[in-house]
């Protein structure tokens, strides 16, 4: 059975590469496994709660120019 998001859902995604060390690996797809979500759904919570904590707003960010 597919995990992850359905197409449909409207929400901007955009696929990129990312290589690992392998324990962080193993540990996203037991982590994975375990909360029957997909690694990549599992990242983009981990990141987001990473922000929240450094008192980002993830969804209204502005990276900084070369100029700032």
């Amino acid at each position: 059975m597919p995990r992850g998001r359905a197409k449909s859902t409207g929400r901007t995604v955009e696929p990129r590469g990312v290589t690992f060390e392998s324990p962080v690996l193993q540990y996203l797809d037991s982590l994975s496994e375990r909360e029957d979500r997909s690694r990549s759904w599992l990242i983009n919570r981990i990141v987001k709660e990473h922000a929240a904590n450094h008192g980002v707003d993830i969804a209204t960010f502005q990276p900084l120019t070369a100029s700032e």
